[in-house]
């Protein structure tokens, strides 16, 4: 649902307390574990005092709610769904859903945007499925680890599926994944095991070149292949060549990458699969990209697997039109006295499909630009506000920013005492409080006001600032507060449909050169005039494009490094519709 940035996201602005209570009682009805661990004793909570959301539209059209506290995205709420953990949530609960488990490489198509097939699904510890029903939420976790890195909603009852038994289909609709739009929007933190899981392909091939055969207490030699069995030769290999290697690879991989103690947790498993994960792999080093099933005698898999199977290797089964590799003859002569060789996965180069998923990773990771920096910054104002920074004792010509105006306001109430006893999430509001932050309707009628609600109120009585700081840049400092940048489609002279754009001055670009972009970019005429009642001095521009372009538009700032939380899009057009 993110692999493509938010087409749509509004402005963040504070739940009030009431709204987070509410949002967080949600949450623990559906996830009973969460209200476990935070409400006991020293737990924290799991809704911060600075929870925001904003409203969005993913590209798909699915519209929803971010929940963001301190720069990092906590939830979101879906239409018809309830609250879904972002990673950052899962992975500091990682048990609060259950886990359907898949293969490393499989990291990369998720990223790529991919729902989770049957296919990729493997057993986790408990060698079963968790129970789960169409539609309920799932994470998605790394075989061999715990930590959670996408989060779905099922497409077929887990009832339903057989593992690794030639079943197709879609398994999981991906939501959210590790590396996509959604996670970009929070601090792009990475999970402590994500090297590991990267790795685990390699590791998994070191561990097993360190075991020996059962029955064999000799220490396994190792050989180079090509040099030490057949003579050096410039020339391509000939059909017979290739299929002695192919043999070799495969006898190679049962005994030493699958092994006879791995091979009840993998098998049955797909001829294809079983040709890609472990025979391709087991091909010598030094000659591997020659040795090929196209370049063989058999041209095709299957043949060459039937021919196993009639010499007593292996037995198989065909099961919607795919052969199932079920069982191995581990005494089989050819299994016997076999001695290691240097294999495509144990040279220094590290197996392609580590190459590629962390090629997608460190891709995802250079597509992100750095985005411009915005912090509101807040100034004392008004005799009232000045005497609550004093009696705080705090400096009241500073400047502060809300984290540390909440900072003033926590010292102020603990100077004063002024957390009710009974209910220390509500505050008593006193003389210089009641100055600073209630209204003279409200003197009599207000005694006590929650945290949030104080803080909302001082900041929102103090003068504001902002500061701005782009891409390779020093931080600007402004009066205000900062201004979205504002895309309005609408229908003008009856049917034709423009769009403007407002406040990209804000952001330190140059009206004229995002003129000359647009036009590029949509093919078509785009102009800018001075607004009307605003200052000569610091003009601001009205940029209009012809025809519907709120996505191009859209993309051209972010690629600007405008954040998306700062572009407020209006689409008037639909009003002009005919009924």
């Amino acid at each position: 649902m993110f692999k493509k940035p938010l087409t749509n996201l509004k402005t963040f602005s504070p739940l009030r307390s009431s709204d987070r209570k509410r949002f967080q009682n949600e949450a623990y009805e559906t996830y009973p574990v969460l209200k476990d661990i935070c409400t006991q004793e020293g737990g924290s909570h799991l809704m911060p005092d600075d929870l925001r959301s904003a409203k969005f539209i993913a590209h798909s059209g699915t519209a929803g709610i971010v929940y963001t506290s301190e720069k990092q995205v906590l939830w979101i709420k879906l239409e018809d769904l309830p609250p879904i953990p972002s990673v950052y949530t899962l992975w500091q609960y990682p048990n609060m859903l259950p886990k359907l488990y898949t293969w490393a490489p499989v990291l990369v198509k998720l990223i790529d945007g991919a729902d989770l097939m049957i296919p990729g699904l493997v057993y986790g510890p408990e060698k079963t499925l968790p129970n789960l029903q169409v539609g309920e939420l799932v994470a998605i976790t790394i075989k061999g680890h715990d930590i959670p890195i996408a989060i779905g909603t099922m497409a077929i009852a887990s009832d339903n599926i057989k593992v690794r038994a030639g079943m197709k289909g879609k398994a999981v609709h991906i939501i959210h994944v590790y590396k996509d739009f959604l996670w970009a929007l929070g601090t792009k933190a990475e999970p402590a095991e994500i090297e590991e899981i990267t790795n685990n392909v390699s590791e998994e091939d070191q561990e097993q070149e360190s075991e020996t055969e059962d029955g064999v207490n000799e220490p396994i030699q190792e050989e180079t292949s090509a040099k030490d069995t057949t003579v050096e030769s410039d020339s391509k290999k000939s059909n017979e060549e290739i299929d002695e290697w192919l043999k070799k690879s495969l006898y190679h991989a049962l005994v030493f990458k699958l092994s006879k103690e791995k091979a009840s947790s993998v098998l049955p498993i797909s001829a294809s699969s079983f040709y890609s994960a472990y025979v391709m792999s087991s091909r010598p080093a030094d000659i591997g990209p020659e040795i090929d099933i196209k370049k063989s005698s058999w041209k095709k898999l299957q043949k060459f697997i039937k021919t196993e199977e009639k010499s007593g290797l292996l037995k198989t089964k065909e099961q919607r039109g795919e052969t199932m590799i079920m069982s191995i003859n581990w005494s089989h002569p050819s299994l016997q006295d076999l001695r290691k060789y240097k294999t495509m996965d144990s040279t220094n180069v590290q197996p392609v499909v580590v190459k590629e998923t962390k090629r997608v990773i460190n891709t995802s990771t250079a597509k992100q630009p750095e985005q411009t920096e915005i912090q509101e910054i807040f100034k004392p104002l008004g005799n009232h506000m000045l005497k609550f920074f004093e009696e705080a004792k705090h400096d009241k010509d500073a400047y502060y920013t809300i984290p540390q105006v909440r900072t003033v306001l926590s010292d102020y109430i603990q100077l004063h005492q002024l957390a009710d006893p009974q209910n220390p999430k509500m505050i008593n509001i006193d003389a210089v409080m009641c100055d600073a932050v209630l209204t003279k309707a409200e003197y009599n009628t207000i005694s006590k006001l929650g945290r949030d609600q104080i803080l909302h109120r001082l900041c929102s009585k103090m003068q504001p600032f902002h500061t701005v700081k782009l891409p390779g840049k020093e931080p600007v400092f402004r009066k205000g507060s900062p201004k979205a940048i504002e895309i309005t489609q609408e229908v003008r002279q009856g049917r034709k449909t423009v769009t403007k754009v407002t406040g990209v001055e804000g952001f330190g670009l140059e009206v004229e050169e995002i003129a000359k972009e647009l036009t590029r970019l949509c093919a078509s005429s785009a102009t800018f005039n001075p607004i009307h009642g605003v200052s000569p001095k610091n003009p601001l521009y009205e940029i209009m494009v012809q025809g519907p372009q709120i996505k191009n538009v859209t993309g051209l700032l972010l690629s600007k490094s405008v954040p998306k939380r700062y572009i407020d899009v209006i689409d008037k057009t639909g009003k002009q519709k005919k009924k």
